[in-house]
């Protein structure tokens, strides 16, 4: 289902970026770095807290000068810790990685600033660092915006907020409805975390 909704997603974009001549694309690699807020995972029982922290990464741009199909990727470091029955035990610490795909959008064009907004989908993957707990892989939707700050041609500045939102698989619902007995999926949205980032363009 997940490799279903990449696709529908990932061929427009591919579509929209090569429907532009060669000469009126641009590629854009911004090495960037900041602040991810923390976490709250609900489960049966209690509550994961994962604390917030510095993350990093980089993206990629490519298409015209308004739209662009964007490859990004982030990683954090962090400790995550369980609260059930009003006693919080650590549990390992933990790197949060994110790496999505989708399309930036310029919402005006000024010769030195340019607005922009984002959204994209891809995959959130916790893998806890020096401990025997298992990796936790799930998709998530990241909606973004800020601002493009021209210096040069070929470099430039770049402020952004994200909302980042992982979505759990919780199993399959089954119910008995008339007629006829009806099936589902259940999920839910939860780790919420925000992601405020500042970043160099390097425009080739």
């Amino acid at each position: 289902m997940k490799k279903i909704h990449c696709c529908l997603f990932i061929i427009p974009m591919i579509w929209a970026s090569c429907s532009y001549p060669a000469a009126a694309q641009k590629f854009e690699f911004i090495p960037f770095a900041g602040y991810q807020t923390g976490a709250k995972i609900t489960s049966w029982e209690g509550v994961f807290h994962l604390k917030g922290g510095m993350d990093f990464g980089a993206a990629m741009d490519f298409g015209s000068q308004s739209y662009k199909f964007e490859l990004s990727y982030s990683r954090m470091v962090s400790n995550l810790t369980y609260t059930a029955n009003n006693a919080t035990n650590p549990v390992c610490d933990l790197a949060v990685t994110y790496a999505s795909i989708g399309g930036v959008a310029d919402i005006y064009r000024g010769d030195v600033i340019v607005p922009y907004a984002k959204i994209a989908l891809g995959g959130t993957f916790y893998n806890p660092t020096k401990s025997k707990v298992t990796n936790e892989y799930v998709m998530h939707f990241d909606i973004s915006g800020g601002v493009k700050f021209r210096i040069t041609d070929h470099f430039g500045l770049r402020i952004q907020a994200s909302l980042l939102l992982p979505i759990f698989f919780e199993g399959m619902l089954f119910q008995e409805t008339t007629p006829p007995p009806g099936e589902g999926m259940s999920t839910k949205v939860s780790g919420v975390q925000g992601n405020f980032t500042g970043g160099l363009i390097i425009r080739f």
